[in-house]
């Protein structure tokens, strides 16, 4: 008998340790997606305020221009009527609406100080729109835009000493911009935004960011405020209805077995290669087409730490307008085994369910690229900064997914990173349009991608 008490002892142990090593299997593959929808604001219980007591939730500014009404999106009792009244002096941006934590230092996802990677992959809210809205648009012009800033953890810079002050971002802030279109009018739709949605970063041009924005941090994770920009002048009074403003987990139509790579090389390097592998962790066969596109210029830690010093923006723009820091595509080519460049040929990546490809990303170090050591006088200061890091975005997606499409009543314009209208920065080919179904304004900004981004510091 008590060799029995002893063996049914044993068993329970190992049941528990088998449950602890399923929910580890769980965690380590992102399969607690359910757990992953973070409510923002569903304004079931009034309009949330950062300034007044939430713990995230609109300005007291933005919070004096709002009501909370009866109705709203996916069943919801109530959502929230934003009233924007005719702007009365030139500086638009007082009339945008921003959401945070009631302190700088804080992220969305967690409402903490607690960073986790694993956290939500995208953006979601629904929006609804008078017939005369400002942003519905025949032009070819963006209304609507959805600004990040992202704090990485251990930066005080941000919100400085009281947790409070100026200092907005680690110097990741990412631009989301487009249109609505006349489908939108007068009825409930949904907006939902990946990092692919997210086509600039700061100081970063002729470069669609995506994850690039944020360099090795995992891009919604690490968001602390959000900007909801209106481009067009408001000029009578504008009503605008939001519900249901959450972070959410989608599941990724691909993933990069390693995401990120830094490294310092020599600017005679030649071609530096990446091995990289591509995982199709869903449960159907897919088809990928890729996005690649660079941007050599000034390091951001040494932009950030001209904006810290100076307590503004003008240093750093200054910055990179000295080293000529500009972007564009063509310096980096994904490659299969064969050698064969996957955009150039129009290679389609095909990867069977729950499969992986692996593939080569060469970056083209030219000796050039390296520029010579500039002065930037600013306000005290003289800043001696050069040319000396290529950073890459590169965005995996499938086009055939069931999503593509399914957000018709927007409109998104190309950016100007493959527009092949601009000089190429020192050491990249001339510019060229990609393929048609393989540019810019082809990615679908609500699929969940695979992003792989790599930051290259040039040496002599």
């Amino acid at each position: 008998m008590c060799k029995d008490k002893k063996t049914v002892k044993a068993m329970k142990r190992i049941r528990i340790i088998l449950i602890l090593f399923f929910f580890i299997f769980l965690r380590d593959n992102n399969l607690f997606a359910e757990n992953r929808e973070v409510i923002l604001a569903d304004f079931e219980n009034g309009i949330p305020c950062s300034e007044e007591g939430d713990i995230v939730g609109f300005r007291r500014n933005d919070r004096m221009r709002v009501v909370s009404v009866e109705s709203g999106a996916e069943n919801s009792k109530r959502s929230a009527l934003f009233k924007l009244l005719p702007e009365k002096n030139d500086t638009p941006e007082i009339m945008d609406l921003f959401f945070q934590g009631k302190v700088r230092r804080m992220y969305l996802a967690t409402k903490n100080t607690k960073y986790d990677e694993n956290g939500p992959n995208a953006l979601s809210f629904w929006i609804k729109l008078k017939h005369k809205s400002v942003l519905i648009s025949k032009e070819n012009k963006n209304t609507l835009g959805v600004w990040t800033y992202h704090w990485e953890f251990g930066d005080l810079y941000v919100g400085g000493r009281s947790n409070e002050g100026q200092a907005t971002d680690s110097m990741m802030h990412g631009y989301c911009n487009f249109k609505f279109n006349e489908k939108a009018a007068g009825q409930w739709v949904k907006v939902l935004l990946t990092s692919s949605a997210f086509q600039q970063s700061r100081y970063y041009y002729h470069f669609y960011a995506a994850r690039g924005t944020t360099d090795n941090l995992e891009f919604f994770p690490s968001i602390r405020q959000l900007q909801f920009h209106f481009y067009p002048k408001i000029n009578n009074e504008e009503e605008i209805q939001i519900d249901q403003l959450k972070m959410v987990y989608l599941e990724p139509t691909a993933k990069f077995e390693k995401d990120f790579f830094k490294d310092k090389v020599s600017k005679k390097s030649e071609d530096v290669e990446v091995p990289v592998v591509i995982k199709n962790t869903t449960k159907q066969d897919r088809n990928y087409r890729v996005f690649i596109s660079s941007f050599l210029g000034i390091n951001r830690n040494v932009l950030y730490g001209a904006h810290t010093l100076t307590d503004g923006f003008e240093a750093p723009r200054m910055i990179q307008a000295k080293a000529e820091g500009d972007g564009g595509t063509g310096v980096v080519e994904l490659i299969d085994l064969d050698g064969n460049s996957i955009i150039e040929k129009q290679k389609e990546i095909f990867i069977s369910a729950n499969g992986i490809w692996n593939g080569k990303l060469i970056h083209h170090i030219k000796p050039e690229m390296f520029g010579p050591t500039k002065v930037v006088r600013h306000k005290d200061y003289n800043f001696y900064v050069k040319r000396d890091t290529l950073t890459t975005s590169v965005i995996v997606w499938d086009a055939y997914d069931e999503t593509v499409g399914t957000m018709n009543y927007i409109r998104v314009l190309p950016s100007n990173a493959d527009d092949a209208l601009h000089e190429p920065p020192a050491g990249f080919p001339k510019q060229k349009r990609p393929p048609e179904g393989w540019r810019s304004e082809d990615i679908p900004i609500n699929q969940v991608g695979g992003y792989f981004v790599s930051v290259i510091q040039l040496t002599d």
